[in-house]
């Protein structure tokens, strides 16, 4: 059960991603997420606020009709209410893997840290 609930979860975020819907955004993200990959060597985090931002003024895939190459490569969960994901995410050329910390809160799972890593570019 608590494996399919956070699959439902991670569905929305494939569907942010692909659709820029801010309505989906707030479902999955929490309002004390943050996300932190490296950039040049150097740690790079966006707080929920700023990343809402970049996701507003996105032009969504879906509008250029780019594919979907949305796949959960893992789910741990830690405890009732502590999960992980693993997921891989293609936008626009570039194709990532993103680790994903959920939390459970009133029956509904949200991210609360993306680590992401950009995994490689597709040639258009």
């Amino acid at each position: 059960m608590q494996v399919n609930d956070i699959s439902r979860a991670l569905q929305i975020y494939f569907d942010v991603m692909y659709e820029c819907d801010l309505e989906k955004f707030d479902l999955v993200f929490h309002p004390t997420c943050s996300l932190f990959t490296m950039k040049n060597g150097e740690l790079n985090v966006r707080p929920y606020a700023k990343y809402r931002a970049e996701i507003a003024d996105r032009t969504p895939p879906k509008r250029l009709s780019q594919p979907r190459m949305d796949a959960i490569l893992q789910i741990a969960v830690l405890s009732p209410e502590i999960a992980f994901a693993q997921v891989r995410v293609r936008l626009f050329e570039k194709v990532f893997i993103d680790n994903l910390n959920l939390l459970k809160f009133d029956e509904r799972w949200m991210i609360v840290a993306k680590i992401f890593h950009h995994a490689e570019t597709i040639e258009a």
